[in-house]
């Protein structure tokens, strides 16, 4: 190597003369005068050589790596001492600046001031920390141990890296077959229909339940009701039990256009009995999915007689038929009996209820689980008919009477946040009220 080239070897004299030099430090603490001007910020172009500004550089930081490369422990040295002299340069030209700031006032200029003073501050740490260990690197047993690591880090790049690019290869790949896929699906959806696997009586609920779903739960709900109630008229034709003197809560006052008219009646008593009065406990929205994947209502029961959905059908069949309802159909109370007991019988009549009892049960869950919550309302007898929140189940009775009024509700409705379910009313000609 060429002589001229070596760094000039530092002498006590010269690191003493540099270190009383930085160590001047003026302190600005007074202000000026009105007459006295402040100097120019002749430290931000490091033009004062009083303020030792002069010795302000900016160091190539001295790293782990380049104290490692060093043959001898003294050179090593001798370069964290040369960063360490020039961040204590740094440190003072902050300091100076920082008190300036005050003269005059100026909370900007303190601030950047201040931040900039912490900065060197962190330098000047890190240096001191980097000489305090000076010894420990030039220890040929720690340079092998960092060593080591180092190579195994890089090794462990290097496989990071390889699996990166098979990864990316392999996405690459997949990606073609996944549009594919996608394409296909759409395909099949557009093919199938919206409504196809509703049909076959599937139902699935995901995140994020859209006012459409909940009012085509709505509709199956309603639709189950009115066949239960055909079902159950069917019955007292065979059976002879006297539909006028049911038990059905409606009121008597109503007026029907039509004798068929009273089996609105009878579907407004199932759907409140079916809908009103429940624990929230029947009701949770993780056991949805598995009772609404069976095409059958009763395979869905029967796969969990004791969960959430076989405790609502239990109390719901004790309320809904009656006892006097069942002895004039079975002539017993066979199907009672089992039910209080905890099973649930395998007949054409208790399956026709699970039926009708599965889609209420959709509907009451995933109004309870929404967000904002459904809340569900009743029209009372005798108020005025609305549009907006009712719907006839005649509507030739709109047109024809001007004093018509709510018979009574077949179907209850809902409102979801600024979205409304109407509700399905019997109209009938009895004094109309205030709603």
């Amino acid at each position: 190597m060429d002589p001229t080239a070596r760094k000039t070897k530092r002498t006590p004299s010269s690191l003493l003369f540099r270190i009383s030099d930085i160590c001047k430090v003026h302190s600005v603490g007074v202000a000026p005068t009105v007459r006295e001007k402040p100097k120019a910020d002749s430290t931000a172009t490091g033009g004062s050589s009083k303020d030792g500004a002069h010795l302000k550089v900016h160091p190539h930081q001295v790293s782990d790596s380049e104290c490692l490369s060093e043959s001898s422990p003294a050179r090593c040295q001798g370069a964290v001492v040369d960063q360490l002299l020039d961040a204590i340069s740094g440190l003072k030209v902050a300091y100076v600046n920082l008190q300036q700031a005050h003269v005059p006032y100026d909370p900007e200029k303190i601030t950047i001031a201040d931040e900039r003073f912490v900065s060197e501050l962190e330098e000047t740490a890190v240096l001191k920390n980097l000489y305090v260990n000076v010894n420990e690197w030039s220890n040929p047993r720690y340079l092998r141990h960092i060593s080591s690591r180092i190579q195994e880090h890089q090794k462990l790049v290097m496989e990071l890296q390889a699996n990166i690019c098979k990864k990316e290869s392999q996405i690459g790949w997949l990606r073609p077959e996944l549009d594919e896929l996608e394409r296909k699906n759409m395909a099949l959806e557009d093919k199938i229909g919206p409504d196809a696997l509703h049909r076959e009586g599937y139902f699935t609920i995901r995140k994020g339940m859209s006012t459409e779903i909940f009012m085509h739960l709505y509709e199956r709900s309603s639709k189950g009701i009115q066949d239960f109630a055909k079902f159950i008229i069917s019955w007292t034709k065979v059976s002879g039990w006297n539909l006028d003197q049911s038990t059905f809560p409606i009121d008597n006052h109503v007026v029907y256009q039509k004798r068929a008219d009273k089996k609105y009646a009878v579907e407004a008593y199932f759907a409140c009995v079916m809908l009103m009065g429940d624990r929230e406990d029947c009701f949770p929205l993780d056991s949805f999915d598995r009772v609404m994947s069976f095409k059958d209502p009763f395979d869905a029961l029967m796969n969990a007689p004791d969960s959430s959905f076989g405790r609502y059908c239990k109390a719901k069949y004790l309320m809904a038929v009656p006892q006097s309802m069942e002895d004039s159909f079975f002539g017993n109370l066979d199907h009672r009996t089992f039910v209080e007991s905890g099973g649930h019988p395998r007949t054409t009549f208790y399956q026709k209820f699970v039926t009708m009892a599965r889609n209420t049960w959709a509907l009451l869950t995933v109004a309870r689980s929404s967000n904002p919550r459904a809340e569900m309302f009743y029209v009372k007898a005798g108020v005025q008919f609305r549009k907006e929140h009712m719907e006839s189940t005649a509507a030739s009775m709109i047109t024809e009477e001007e004093n018509i009024s709510v018979g009574f509700t077949v179907m209850p409705g809902f409102k979801i946040g600024y979205a409304v379910i109407r509700c399905r009313v019997y109209l009938s000609t009895v004094k109309a009220k205030d709603f």
